[in-house]
């Protein structure tokens, strides 16, 4: 059995794997790392068989939670650039790279082998990331999110309101400044997506489409090709990779 801890710049999730399935998973909103190992020293109690453990995190790591991971398991995987895949990364910069994008891709070619798959993580940024059938990952992009969209709108201007996110807003123009925000963030963003599936399946023929992350439900329902949604396709990339390097 596996424990994932992914540390992420919103959200903080733990969860219990066995056989490569989610049995349990927590997510806390503010990283608290005494709390954190709380709940890890819980799961381990209820879960014995739990030996190995995975870190991701894009905080700078606390020591002492560091040394409490290090004592506690049997295999502790520090995820960083030198951690061992198992796609073969050719992007320029690894030590740049999000975890949570390479986990991302990770655990895509896992659920569709011999596969091109577009990955899509919709969440505080807009990412995706391209793996090819043969499980050679050279990259992507990286854009805002519907909400930092809309907060770079009155941020940087003088009359524009900040206004959220508007799952009922269909319309192709807005008849009134809120409306015209809503026009520009939300049919921007996925005017954006939909290019970069319609771009990529001109050039891979059977190309699959995933989605995770945040605002995965606002594409779901309006993008039109058909596309797989997973909520836990990042811990499902972690526990891949913890496997790939457990003793």
């Amino acid at each position: 059995m596996n424990i994932v801890v992914d540390i992420g710049n919103t959200l903080i999730k733990t969860a219990i794997f066995d056989n490569g399935k989610i049995i349990e998973k927590k997510t806390f909103e503010d990283c608290n790392y005494k709390k954190i190992a709380k709940n890890i020293t819980e799961f381990k109690k209820k879960y014995e068989a739990a030996e190995n453990l995975i870190l991701s995190t894009v905080r700078k790591p606390d020591e002492e939670f560091i040394t409490f991971l290090n004592k506690d398991f049997k295999n502790f995987v520090f995820f960083d650039a030198e951690t061992k895949l198992p796609v073969k990364n050719y992007y320029k910069t690894p030590e740049t790279l999000g975890k949570d994008r390479i986990a991302g891709v990770v655990a895509a070619s896992n659920i569709f082998p011999e596969t091109n798959i577009l990955v899509f993580d919709a969440g505080t940024a807009l990412t995706i990331d391209f793996i090819n059938d043969k499980k050679e990952y050279y990259g992507g992009s990286i854009a805002p999110g519907i909400e930092m969209r809309y907060k770079a709108l009155n941020y940087f201007t003088d009359k524009l309101p900040e206004v959220r996110k508007n799952e009922k807003f269909e319309e192709i123009y807005g008849d009134s400044t809120e409306n015209a925000i809503y026009s520009g963030v939300q049919n921007g963003i996925l005017y954006e997506a939909e290019g970069h599936i319609e771009r990529f399946s001109r050039k891979y023929p059977g190309l699959k489409v995933t989605f995770t992350g945040g605002d995965t439900f606002f594409f779901e329902r309006r993008i039109k090709k058909q596309i797989f949604a997973e909520p836990n396709l990042v811990l499902i990339g972690l526990n891949i990779i913890l496997n790939c390097n457990a003793k």
